[in-house]
């Protein structure tokens, strides 16, 4: 299915990203079955989550594969590592399908009952899209209470309607930028040169342009709600401690790249701030001061 406005076809995906989501996966896709060309899906375990297995062992990818194989276009991948580099494999799948647009799912997600007008949120999609040169937009998403969602560190108001950035338009033409899960450029554009240009003063002009793909325009018609109910105590647990652990791995990441762009040199006995960042370490679960690991 292709969906289809003023004539011109537009190919649509969802992409995510789960590690033992059995119990998810069916509330977070089944909606959107009938509504979209692909789904992309990618297991495995991310760096510091405490857990002994790099791939899940539920089964939940290949549940997915047989519930839906036969609905729409379905790809899974395996990828243990970094969230970053764990999601940009869906954007670069959608694109050698040739998607149009990808819009990211979460498995604690799900379509709101209330929110499911797909002609109305496609025809405001494609019309914004071809107005526009934007790349991401925003989708509304529920953030409930603290009881039903574990904020693990998020400092979202509870029991509010939220911008979140969801919607890639040609999404293998970007990826994931600045070591961040919620940054994006185009393929062709450095960290450095992101950084750069921050530096480099804008003088006041108007017409200055960010080399980030910044969302501004909120797509409407389908609407998201998520909960974590169907996770376990201990799964619970496990993301509270990786989502600390991974917030201060994803800023020290951020500020080796920004010394580097600025010329700060790494720090001693190491030829790059590269070097240091691939150097074995992790963070401390109460402090998250980094800590070095060795071998």
């Amino acid at each position: 299915m292709r969906i289809a406005t003023e004539t011109v076809e537009r190919k649509i995906a969802i992409g995510g990203i789960g590690y033992e989501s059995i119990k998810e996966i069916a509330r977070a896709c089944d909606s959107w079955v009938g509504h979209v060309d692909a789904m992309i899906w990618g297991d495995g375990k991310f760096d510091f989550y405490p857990g002994e297995k790099d791939y899940s062992e539920d089964g939940w990818l290949d549940f997915a594969e047989k519930r839906y194989r036969d609905k729409v276009e379905f790809v899974g991948y395996q990828y243990a590592g970094d969230q970053v580099t764990k999601r940009q494999r869906y954007l670069d799948i959608a694109g050698k399908l040739k998607c149009d647009f990808l819009i990211a799912v979460d498995t604690e997600e799900y379509l709101d009952p209330q929110w499911q007008d797909f002609d109305g949120f496609y025809s405001k999609l494609i019309k914004m899209s071809e107005v526009l040169d934007d790349r991401m937009f925003f989708q509304w998403v529920y953030i409930p209470s603290s009881k039903l969602w574990a904020k693990q560190g998020n400092q979202f108001p509870s029991n509010k309607w939220l911008k979140s950035g969801k919607i890639h338009k040609d999404p293998g033409s970007m990826r994931f930028c600045c070591n961040s899960h919620f940054k994006w450029c185009a393929k062709r554009t450095t960290d450095e040169q992101i950084y750069r240009q921050e530096i480099k003063p804008s003088n006041g002009r108007s017409d200055h342009k960010t080399l980030l793909f910044d969302p501004v325009q909120v797509i409407d018609g389908v609407r998201v709600r998520m909960d974590r109910t169907l996770r376990t105590k201990e799964q619970i647990k496990k993301s509270t401690e990786w989502a600390f652990l991974n917030q201060h791995a994803e800023n020290s990441r951020e500020f080796y790249t920004r010394s580097d762009a600025r010329g700060v040199p790494p720090p001693p006995g190491f030829e790059s701030w590269e070097a240091f960042a691939k150097a074995p370490h992790t963070f401390d679960k109460k402090t998250g001061r980094r800590i070095e690991i060795s071998l």
